[in-house]
Formats: structure tokens, C-alpha cells, sequence
């Protein structure tokens, strides 16, 4: 995982306030996936699925200044973070 994606997973825990192992970080590779990642991991929290995905959405655009995307992109291939 290069340096970028690793920042936008350290924004991710931060966002939610979660911790996500490296072994599971490298297979949540686009947008839908770290969604649903974190969707499971705060299902308590009282949060949405739709919020995940809104607050999954602004920390990818924040991060990263890309906002034409989709939930599939992979953040290497389609998206061009390394």
C-alpha cells in the first residue's frame, strides 16, 4: 500500500473511530468496500449505511481532491493513489 492510501485509511479511522488492521485495509480497495467495511464495524453507532457512504465520500475528497469517482473505483487503478 503506497503512502497515499495509507494516509486516506488513517483519515478513515479517524472519521470513524475505528481501527482498521493492515490485513484488512489491503482488501478494501474501492470506495463500496470500505463502505461496507465500516458500515459493519458502526452498526451500533446508530449510523446509516447512506452516512457511511456520505462520510466514506468527503474523506475521499478531502484527502485526496478527487470528486468525480464512483463506489467501485479502485483507489490504485481508478482513482491513481499509490
Amino acid at each position: 500500500m503506497g503512502l497515499d492510501v495509507v494516509e486516506l485509511f488513517r483519515a478513515f479511522e479517524e472519521e470513524f473511530d475505528i481501527s482498521i488492521p493492515d490485513a484488512e485495509a489491503t482488501e478494501l480497495t474501492t470506495p463500496r468496500k470500505v463502505t461496507d467495511y465500516v458500515a459493519g464495524r458502526v452498526a451500533g453507532r446508530g449510523m446509516t449505511r447512506e452516512q457511511v457512504a456520505a462520510l466514506v465520500r468527503q474523506v475521499i475528497e478531502r484527502q485526496t481532491a478527487t470528486y468525480d469517482f464512483s463506489d467501485d473505483d479502485h483507489f490504485v487503478y481508478d482513482m491513481h493513489l499509490d
